[in-house]
C-alpha cells in the first residue's frame, strides 16, 4: 500500500467551495504517474518504449465531505492485474474519516497499432510488489 497526503486546490472546488465531481480524477492521475516514478518507469519513459496506458475504467463514490484546503490522506493499491492492465483502487481521508474511494485501470497498448499488449516483466514485478487485492 502507497499512502500520500494531499491538500485540495482552489481550482478543484465548485462554487460551493466543495471538490467538483471530477477533480477527484486529477488525483488518481498525480498519485498513478507518481508510483510509476517511485519504481523508476515514469510515463516518460513508457511512451519512450514505444506503449502507452491508457485509462479504460475510472469510478468514484464519495462518502463525505470534500472542501478547499482540505488536507487528505490517499491510501492506494494495485488491487487487480490483468494481462494487460492493472487496477488501483484510492482510499481518501479526512481525519481518519473515509470521505472517497475509487478506482483506476488502465491497459498497456502498443502506442503505433493501438493493440493491447501484456504488461512488461519489468513492470509487473513492480506492480506485484504492490498488489493487495484485499483492499478492493
Amino acid at each position: 500500500m502507497i499512502t500520500k497526503k494531499i491538500r485540495i486546490q482552489f481550482v478543484d472546488t465548485d462554487q460551493s467551495g466543495r471538490i467538483h465531481y471530477s477533480s477527484i480524477f486529477r488525483y488518481f492521475e498525480i498519485l498513478d504517474h507518481d508510483f510509476f516514478r517511485r519504481i523508476g518507469y515514469s510515463y516518460k519513459k513508457i511512451f519512450q518504449l514505444g506503449l502507452d496506458m491508457p485509462r479504460v475504467h475510472v469510478e468514484c463514490n464519495y462518502q463525505g465531505n470534500i472542501e478547499y484546503d482540505d488536507e487528505l490522506e490517499v491510501q492506494a493499491s494495485i488491487v487487480k492485474i490483468g494481462k494487460s492492465s492493472y487496477t488501483f483502487s484510492f482510499s481518501f481521508y479526512k481525519e481518519n474519516i473515509l470521505v472517497a474511494k475509487g478506482s483506476l485501470t488502465n491497459v498497456f497498448i502498443e502506442r503505433t497499432s493501438g493493440k493491447s499488449v501484456p504488461i512488461p516483466d519489468f513492470i509487473r514485478t513492480e506492480l506485484l510488489k504492490h498488489h493487495d487485492p484485499v483492499s478492493v
